[in-house]
């Protein structure tokens, strides 16, 4: 919601409502994101969509150089390496 309106957001995740499943993270994700951001110096965000995809065994695809530093917690590939 940082750079897009939620109506903008919901417009875009339409397309794909029927193969998108919800998942919330819970206080004990946050909590590790949190304390890990700051040990390594990365975005809280990208921290927790690390270890949310690690614990819904998710395949994380990004191109945010962040996600170099939390290969610990969970692989991620560019876009081309999925197609």
């Amino acid at each position: 919601e940082m750079n897009y309106s939620l109506e903008e957001i919901n417009g875009m995740m339409k397309p794909f409502e029927n193969v998108i499943e919800k998942i919330i993270a819970n206080k004990e994700q946050r909590n590790e994101a949190k304390r890990l951001a700051e040990e390594r110096n990365i975005p809280p965000g990208d921290v927790l969509h690390a270890i949310i995809a690690r614990d819904n065994n998710l395949i994380l695809i990004t191109r945010d150089k962040h996600f170099r530093q939390l290969e610990d917690i969970s692989k991620h590939y560019k876009p081309e390496e999925i197609i």
